[in-house]
């Protein structure tokens, strides 16, 4: 680990307070009224990180779609948008993927980025690869567990725990994309990532109506209306513009975080004040170090971690990274990912 002090050590790892979720929508799951009218549009779950057979390759993987089965199909009228920013002013690559024909989906970016072909197979392009397609849901808390410490304000985790999303399955987008291509050839390998829906209201002047964000574990589900109903969550997902979030929900969230410390039944206990942790928590994107291969660590771009990448693995537990550093040291879920993911690309696991 980089030389850092204990503050700010204790700030970037608050920061996975963003996983915590005080309801059954979990994670991202259904995590607005609109999308809960729209689950099309409704993302679960963002996740990036370097593949780890080839770290030329950046690998950003969206889950939509809760509780999908065989017979659920993207919507041809939503357009899937993954967003990633370098730093660089102007060079924000912006991939959208659509599903105009049933079983096809063509997904083209800037920078040269383009893929078309059949859908619950890989498709090959320029410099991008694409799977979309039903697959096992990667999630994994045990819920039931939180909901009880939330109520109780004791920690009622017992082990072994149970894992509320065993056995469901998600819509899923994943992404290969050639690292080269969106960090100016190198220049600027540090990346922030997130996943955006939007509805087409109009093919042939190409308007449309955001949906659906998310970059962090459930910064909308545990952070904006939590302890009243603002109704700020639907503008939190419509927000389109990453300058504008600070403004809009960053005094909303440090109310929230003030009361999640107190989940213990214990309060200042949290790793930081909560307007600190607000400021850090409103940019809801995962930022990522492309010039890393390993990927083992849940913020670690934050923390300044060395030799690791930060995003978001499949297999990690943020949830007992969250728990440990928010509620608690040593306090954990006791459940462990159950998935059996697959060794290279597309990674998430076969559907169940």
């Amino acid at each position: 680990m980089s030389k850092l002090t204990s503050t700010s050590i204790a700030l970037a790892l608050a920061a996975a307070l963003a996983s915590i979720a005080p309801t059954a929508n979990a994670a991202d799951h259904l995590d607005s009224p609109t999308v809960k009218t729209d689950p099309a549009a409704d993302i679960n779950d963002v996740y990036t990180f370097i593949n780890p057979n080839d770290s030329g390759e950046l690998i950003v993987a969206a889950t939509l779609i809760p509780l999908a089965t065989s017979a659920t199909q993207f919507s041809n009228s939503v357009a899937y948008r993954f967003h990633i920013d370098n730093g660089i002013t102007g060079d924000e690559t912006l991939i959208t993927c659509r599903f105009k024909k049933v079983g096809e989906v063509q997904c083209v970016g800037n920078n040269g980025l383009a893929a078309k072909g059949a859908q619950g197979a890989i498709v090959g392009g320029q410099h991008l690869r694409v799977f979309a397609g039903l697959r096992d849901d990667p999630f994994f808390f045990d819920l039931a567990a939180f909901n009880t410490t939330r109520d109780t304000l004791t920690p009622s985790f017992t082990n072994p725990g149970l894992n509320f999303f065993n056995g469901l399955n998600g819509m899923a987008i994943v992404l290969g994309i050639r690292s080269e291509r969106v960090t100016a050839k190198g220049a600027a390998p540090v990346l922030k990532v997130y996943a955006s829906t939007a509805r087409v209201d109009d093919e042939r002047l190409g308007t449309s109506t955001q949906i659906d964000r998310m970059g962090r574990p459930a910064i909308n589900t545990a952070l904006i209306d939590l302890l009243a109903s603002t109704g700020k969550k639907d503008a939190y997902n419509a927000s389109a513009s990453p300058a504008n979030w600070a403004g809009e929900f960053q005094a909303e969230m440090a109310g929230n975080l003030a009361a999640l410390d107190t989940l213990d039944g214990v309060t200042g206990n949290a790793l930081a004040p909560s307007g600190v942790l607000a400021s850090i928590l409103v940019d809801d994107r995962l930022q990522i170090d492309t010039q890393v291969a390993a990927c083992d660590a849940y913020l670690a771009v934050e923390l300044g971690v060395a030799g690791q990448c930060g995003g978001r693995t499949l297999a990690r537990d943020v949830m007992d990274d969250t728990l440990g550093a928010v509620v608690g040291p040593g306090v954990s879920d006791f459940v462990a990912n159950d998935s059996l993911f697959l060794s290279d690309f597309p990674f998430l696991g076969n559907p169940n």
